[in-house]
């Protein structure tokens, strides 16, 4: 099973390479951060919005991971620590600790797991809507004519996506595995509680989701359109009109299905625009509205496995 470190430390989500080197070096100065933010162009903002996309996701993951939960898979592996180099008397005083935290856990959460830690991997691929027409055109081809070899590569340059890998630690079964490890320690048989231990750390459960990048951008530049609509209409149709790009992208690269879909998110763009354009004040209920409408299509065309 592949190991999350950062449930060990401190519930941190990691995030691939490249992003992480960009985040560095914006975490320095936040302060400073926030007013190149306010002085951006239209252009610098959809240069951004991947990067913001992905920053976006992390930040609501990093919301979700439940604190109390990380703490008791830390506690189980100071248990497994401390059997491994024979200080069995130490084990059984974190154990009672770990059984007592676990109890706190199942009277304030309802849930059957928790999420202890995420990996964040941003996926950038073909953003041309011409070229990956035509790549999709090969890629069905390469299926018809059952060369999946060559199908999969071809597909795999047509993601564009950002990937969260979620562990959960089911509750009901780490207590189970804890509580038999106790047994065990209290009848002198310490390896048999040090298996049990292990047992436990191991019900830790992966949930991968896919969100589709282009969705996610084009509700971030939506965003951002909403903030200087007002003040700069120019910029927000700008704005808008890559929104509405990435949406089409979106149907190109499968994760939208079919035009019926499509069109009507894009003729809500078109009609704020043409709000905007007109100073209409329906333009702020318009925005309300494309917001919802982004976010279930961006519902629908996530998927978790």
């Amino acid at each position: 099973m592949r190991k999350f470190i950062s449930a060990l430390a401190a519930a941190a989500i990691f995030i691939s390479p490249v992003v992480a080197k960009e985040n560095n070096s914006s975490n320095n100065q936040p302060q400073k951060a926030n007013v190149i933010q306010q002085e951006q162009t239209a252009k610098q903002l959809i240069e951004s919005s991947g990067k913001r996309s992905t920053e976006k996701v992390k930040l609501e993951q990093l919301k979700k991971i439940v604190q109390e939960a990380v703490e008791v898979y830390q506690k189980g592996n100071q248990v497994l620590f401390l059997l491994a180099h024979n200080k069995v008397d130490e084990a059984k005083k974190v154990l009672e600790e770990l059984k007592a935290k676990i109890e706190n856990i199942e009277k304030n959460y309802k849930l059957q797991r928790l999420p202890i830690d995420a990996v964040i991997t941003e996926i950038s691929g073909i953003t041309d809507i011409k070229k990956a027409e035509e790549l999709a055109k090969e890629a069905k081809k390469a299926v018809n004519e059952n060369d999946f070899v060559k199908a999969r590569f071809i597909l795999n340059a047509l993601r564009d996506e950002i990937v969260v890998e979620t562990a959960y630690l089911p509750i009901k079964l780490y207590k189970e595995a804890v509580e038999l490890a106790d047994k065990f320690l209290k009848e002198g048989k310490v390896k048999n509680a040090i298996s049990q231990m292990q047992v436990a750390l191991s019900t830790v459960e992966i949930e991968t989701t896919i969100i589709p990048k282009p969705i996610a951008i084009a509700s971030l530049l939506v965003e951002d359109a909403s903030k200087v609509y007002q003040k700069d209409p120019k910029k927000a149709i700008t704005l808008l009109e890559e929104a509405k790009r990435e949406i089409k992208l979106a149907k190109v690269l499968g994760y939208i299905k079919t035009e019926e879909e499509v069109k009507p998110l894009v003729e809500q763009i078109e009609k704020l625009e043409k709000a905007i354009k007109e100073k209409s004040s329906t333009s702020e209920e318009k925005f309300k509205e494309l917001k919802k409408s982004l976010e279930k299509a961006k519902e629908k065309a996530t998927q978790t496995k």
